[in-house]
C-alpha cells in the first residue's frame, strides 16, 4: 500500500483521467474551446472530485502493469460516460437536420462553434434551444451530481469492463437516439409534408405556377411556424430528454459496478 501523499497523488491522477475523458467526449469540450481552457476545467473539477475518492481504494501492490491498467480502466469509463451523454445531444441535432432539409435548408449550413461542424440553421436554433433548457433545469448542477455519483459507484480499479456493457450501450443508445430525433421533429415533419402535398396538388391544377419559387418561402415560414407554437412542448420534451440522459449514465454505473 502507497503512503498517504502517494495514495493521494494517485487518486487525484486517476480521477483526472476520467474527467478528462468524459469532458473530450461532449461536444462543447471537444470543440472550438481553447486547449488551456479544457485543462484548466478539467484540473479544477478534478480537485473537486478526488475528495470524493480516498487513497484507500488503490491497489496494495501498484506496478507499472497495474497503474498503466488502472489509467486504460478509467479512460474507456470516462469515454463511455461522455459517449452515452452525447448520444442523447445528438438527437437534437438529428432532428434539426431533418427539418432543416425539408424545410429547403440543407445548403444554408453554418458552422457550430461547440463541435466544429456544420449543420442546418435550424439544427443550430433547436441546439440553441436545448442548451438554454439545460441551463433552467439546473442541468449543470445535476452533471456535477452524477461525476460525484460515479466516483463513489466506480472508484478507480472497480469498474467491470466487457464487451456486453458496450454493446448494450451502443444498441440501447443509438436506438434512444433515432426515438428522441423523431419525437422533436415529427411534428415539423407532419407539417411539412402536409405542405409539400397541397404543392403537388397545385402544381397539377395550375401547372402555370413555379413552385419551386413559391414553395421555398412557404416551407420556410411553416417550419418556424411550427417551431413557434410547439415551443412550450419541444422545451418540455428536451427536458425530459435531459433527465432520461442522467439516467441513462446511472444506470450505465450500476451495470459496470463488479
Amino acid at each position: 500500500m502507497p503512503d498517504q501523499l502517494t495514495g493521494y497523488a494517485l487518486a487525484y491522477a486517476f480521477v483526472l483521467i476520467r474527467i478528462m475523458a468524459i469532458l473530450f467526449a461532449l461536444p462543447l469540450w471537444s470543440g472550438s474551446l481553447p486547449t488551456v481552457w479544457k485543462l484548466s476545467g478539467a484540473v479544477w473539477l478534478s480537485v473537486l472530485f478526488s475528495q470524493v475518492v480516498p487513497p484507500e481504494v488503490l491497489p496494495e501492490t501498484l506496478g507499472l502493469k497495474v497503474l498503466v491498467i488502472g489509467g486504460i480502466q478509467e479512460l474507456l469509463t470516462g469515454a463511455l460516460i461522455g459517449f452515452l451523454i452525447r448520444l442523447f445531444l445528438a438527437a437534437v441535432s438529428f432532428a434539426g437536420q431533418l427539418a432543416g432539409f425539408q424545410m429547403g435548408l440543407a445548403i444554408a449550413n453554418v458552422i457550430d462553434p461547440a463541435t466544429s461542424d456544420r449543420y442546418t440553421i435550424v439544427a443550430q436554433l433547436l441546439n440553441l434551444i436545448a442548451v438554454f433548457v439545460f441551463l433552467e433545469m439546473d442541468g449543470h448542477l445535476m452533471a456535477v451530481r452524477v461525476l460525484a455519483t460515479s466516483f463513489e459507484w466506480l472508484p478507480p480499479f472497480s469498474a467491470a469492463l466487457n464487451g456486453e456493457v458496450f454493446h448494450d450501450m451502443v444498441f440501447s443508445g443509438g436506438k434512444e437516439m433515432f426515438r428522441l430525433a423523431l419525437q422533436i421533429g415529427w411534428p415539423i415533419s407532419l407539417a411539412l409534408l402536409l405542405v409539400y402535398l397541397s404543392m403537388a396538388l397545385l402544381s397539377r391544377v395550375a401547372p402555370q405556377i413555379n413552385m419551386l419559387m413559391v414553395g421555398f418561402p412557404i416551407t420556410i415560414s411553416v417550419g418556424l411556424i411550427v417551431i413557434m407554437i410547439g415551443l412550450p412542448t419541444l422545451t418540455v420534451t428536451m427536458e425530459r430528454m435531459f433527465q432520461d440522459a442522467f439516467f441513462a449514465v446511472e444506470r450505465l454505473l450500476a451495470a459496470l459496478r463488479v
